[in-house]
């Protein structure tokens, strides 16, 4: 190895190195890939369902990176993430695909949520030791941040994330200011949790928090992020819709819990939604989100509700959530 190839392999490694999320070390990763001529284009996965013993979900589910919240929904390269997700191998390998020439870094396989990097395109030699080394951070990368950043039951993002996520969000809002459509906070509450969990016993409630979580991925978009907020509290970013959209996708995920046969037997969920603002400080929207969830439960619970502002009055916007 001459002097600059160990100058670049360095200077390649600390990129990665210095993320400080999963979401911005995506980003690095994808964005020195793209650096390489002959690859044309970088996508990530994220891939969840082998692992959540429920028959019948037999499919996959994969979920894409949202590199960006106006990024087409739509993905062409679902059939191909599908193939490798259920035949593929870990690490660095390659297949061909309608005459087309592809590479992919598989890490986690086995162990929710496994993730996937599609690369289109060819590279030397050279290079392909360049996205070898690249992979192997990765990996190392990704075990760490899934230690620090994922709900170890329901491998849902845990409420230490929200904070650098709401800061994606709403610099997307800030830098699009003409942007016709926006985010959506939601709190959802699994009913009478604490009635399962004395009657059935904890690994019962368990059961339901694992199969809620995996009706929450099979339910919301790719480009929304989901969480454990705490307990048998969830929460949703609903990106890119309107009031409306928002309203649909939550009562589809309601009746979804609803007419679900949960090994404890009927599962109701109460949500409360607010929109995103991007003058309005993040604690206070949870707020709002709350007082939403709040009227859902005391109005008969299994409903959903959308408050626009709070009828509260806060003294001080610093209040820390996280």
């Amino acid at each position: 190895m001459t002097f600059p190839d160990l100058t670049r392999a360095f200077e390649l490694s600390s990129r990665l190195l210095e993320a400080k999320t999963f979401h911005d070390l995506n980003v690095v990763l994808m964005n020195t890939l793209l650096e390489i001529d002959t690859i044309e284009k970088v996508s990530s996965y994220e891939i969840l369902g082998r692992n959540y013993r429920d028959e019948r979900t037999p499919e996959p589910l994969i979920r894409k990176f949202p590199l960006s919240l106006a990024e087409d929904f739509k993905d062409e390269f679902t059939d191909i993430v599908r193939d490798i997700s259920l035949h593929g191998e870990t690490g660095v390998s390659f297949l061909t695909c309608d005459r087309q020439e592809y590479i992919y870094i598989y890490v986690n396989r086995g162990e929710p949520p496994e993730k996937l990097v599609l690369i289109k395109g060819v590279v030397d030699e050279y290079n392909l030791e360049v996205v070898r080394g690249l992979a192997k951070i990765y990996d190392h990368q990704i075990r760490l941040f899934d230690t620090k950043e994922r709900d170890i039951l329901t491998r849902l993002n845990n409420r230490q994330t929200l904070s650098s996520t709401f800061e994606q969000v709403l610099d997307f809002y800030r830098n699009n200011a003409n942007n016709e459509l926006n985010s959506y906070i939601a709190l959802l509450d699994i009913d009478h949790f604490k009635t399962i969990n004395d009657k059935f016993g904890h690994l019962y409630g368990d059961e339901v928090l694992i199969h809620f979580a995996n009706i929450m991925r099979t339910t919301f978009r790719h480009s929304d992020f989901l969480f454990r907020y705490g307990g048998e509290e969830f929460l949703v970013i609903i990106n890119q819709t309107d009031e409306n959209g928002a309203l649909a996708v939550l009562e589809r995920f309601r009746l979804a819990v609803e007419n679900y046969e949960f090994p404890s037997g009927n599962v109701t969920v109460s949500i409360g939604c607010t929109p995103i603002n991007t003058e309005q400080a993040v604690p206070l929207m949870i707020e709002v989100a709350d007082e939403a969830l709040y009227l859902s439960k005391s109005n008969g619970r299994n409903q959903t509700n959308i408050l626009e502002r709070s009828a509260k009055q806060f003294v001080d916007n610093d209040i820390e959530f996280f």
